[in-house]
């Protein structure tokens, strides 16, 4: 999998006029642009569809806000920090690059092509927004304030967000099980891996209770010996009485949407085991 990041300059002018204002000034100067040009602004919000098709040839059919943004000393300096963020997001891909992908490999066993992650300031909260179905390219649009945090686990939520958009209307009937396995896959199992410590407690409480249903199976997908399981459930701090699982062999020869086609199939065995219990 590769991700190219990308600063655009009508992806971010358009998220700076119609998400929540980052800063007084901001809002200020947004209060004027809507105080002279009200129709131009107002046109200029039906054009979310057509500059998220094909960013990097939109051609605007009035380019006066775009330009009057552009020139502004306010936009001059958030493009200055949307250029470090997307810098900083790059370099830190780069170099969990080899190890991001041998462990997708064998944890998603399927390929995802190219998307290009349209950034934008990260003060703005934009986590993966919806592109229409036209698009050209597999893209997402992404600015998220918690990333200064750690940015390995910002490249993994833009990860998880991929994975969700993939699998959006993979087996849609059963979402809360689908959105578990996905949990499973890339919250807790390959943010344990690139973090070298066990994250398995982490994600959605509503999901926890079928996840930890999902968990015996999920190690067998993954290929884990039954002395593997039994050492993972302990550093999981999942606990579970293995014997009484059949242990499904074949899981680990399919991929992903394979195995929540297997979850789906054997639910009613695999959700009446009520036996598990979190440390």
């Amino acid at each position: 999998m590769n991700l190219n990041f990308v600063l655009n300059d009508y992806v971010l002018i358009w998220n700076l006029l119609f998400n929540a204002s980052i800063s007084q000034s901001v809002q200020s100067f947004k209060q004027k642009l809507w105080k002279n040009y009200r129709q131009s602004y107002n046109e200029l919000y039906k054009e979310e569809e057509q500059i998220l098709k094909d960013p990097k040839n939109y051609i605007p059919c009035d380019d006066t806000i775009f330009d009057m943004v552009k020139n502004s000393d306010m936009y001059k300096e958030i493009r200055n920090d949307t250029e470090k963020y997307r810098m900083e997001l790059l370099q830190n891909f780069d170099n969990i690059k080899k190890d991001l992908n041998k462990n997708l490999k064998e944890i998603l066993k399927f390929d995802i092509k190219l998307y290009h992650v349209l950034v934008v300031d990260k003060k703005l909260d934009v986590i993966g927004m919806d592109i229409p179905k036209s698009r050209r390219v597999n893209t997402i649009t992404w600015g998220n304030r918690v990333d200064s945090d750690n940015y390995t686990l910002a490249i993994i939520n833009i990860i998880e967000h991929i994975v969700r958009k993939e699998l959006a209307n993979y087996r849609s009937e059963y979402k809360d099980l689908v959105d578990a396995v996905i949990e499973l896959a890339i919250d807790n199992e390959l943010t344990s891996r690139l973090l070298n410590k066990s994250v398995y407690l982490k994600g959605d409480k509503s999901l926890k209770f079928l996840k930890c249903q999902l968990y015996p199976y999920f190690l067998m997908y993954l290929g884990y010996s039954k002395e593997e399981i039994l050492n993972r459930m302990m550093r999981d701090k999942i606990v579970f009485e293995l014997d009484k699982y059949t242990f499904e062999r074949g899981l680990a020869t399919i991929d992903l949407k394979a195995f929540i086609d297997f979850c789906i199939k054997h639910q009613k065995h695999i959700l009446k085991i009520n036996e598990l219990e979190i440390i």
